[in-house]
């Protein structure tokens, strides 16, 4: 830190009022230079550019060891929430209601990470109808424990036609599932199963 003249010029301003003989009282410049040199000397000692140095390399590894250490915490948690298999769909018909061809069983899941989300669709030319949605993601904003997650359902599925609004002819079944993995920009990896199946005149069912 350096005094300017401007200080100098206020100590000075100091004194003569002290004195109170402005008009007769001045400084020799030898005693300016003298003044100027304490108030140097009382200002704090700046680092060497040896020090600065030493400090900027600090502060460079520290950062840089930050930054690696976030670098490896990001790849562990995107490597191990990505789950490169996508969930499975599986669609059964109900022996027990076998002479319908109304009952189906609807089997799901996802080993690795789990399921989030399952739809069941009707769709016949511009009529869609969902019949079935559920979601399966646990509470807990991305992070969950593996007894929270949902790796495996069997749902029973009823589809009636006259109920829906099903006309005669041909229409489809799409079944689709989403997991609970990073993927997809983390809405998970899609698996989607489609069925098609015949509306005969008395409302029964036919899937091929």
């Amino acid at each position: 830190m350096k005094s300017s003249r401007k200080d100098i010029d206020k100590i000075e301003k100091a004194l003569l009022a002290a004195y109170q003989q402005q008009e007769d009282l001045q400084f020799p410049l030898y005693w300016r230079q003298k003044v100027m040199q304490e108030i140097e000397s009382l200002a704090e000692p700046t680092s060497s550019p040896k020090e600065k140095k030493s400090k900027t390399i600090i502060f460079r590894v520290v950062g840089a060891l930050a930054a690696l250490s976030l670098a490896v915490l990001v790849g562990w948690l995107v490597l191990a929430n990505m789950d490169w298999e996508d969930p499975w769909l599986s669609l059964k018909r109900d022996l027990t209601a076998l002479e319908s061809h109304r009952g189906l069983w609807l089997e799901a899941g996802d080993e690795h990470s789990g399921l989030r989300n399952l739809t069941v669709t009707v769709i016949q030319e511009a009529l869609r109808i969902e019949v079935f949605s559920k979601n399966f993601e646990p509470l807990g904003g991305g992070c969950y424990s593996p007894s929270e997650v949902v790796n495996k359902v069997k749902i029973p599925l009823q589809i009636e036609a006259e109920a829906l609004g099903l006309q005669e002819g041909e229409a489809i079944l799409v079944i689709m599932a989403w997991d609970l993995s990073w993927g997809n920009w983390f809405q998970g990896r899609q698996t989607t199963l489609e069925k098609r199946f015949l509306v005969h005149p008395d409302k029964s069912l036919k899937f091929y």
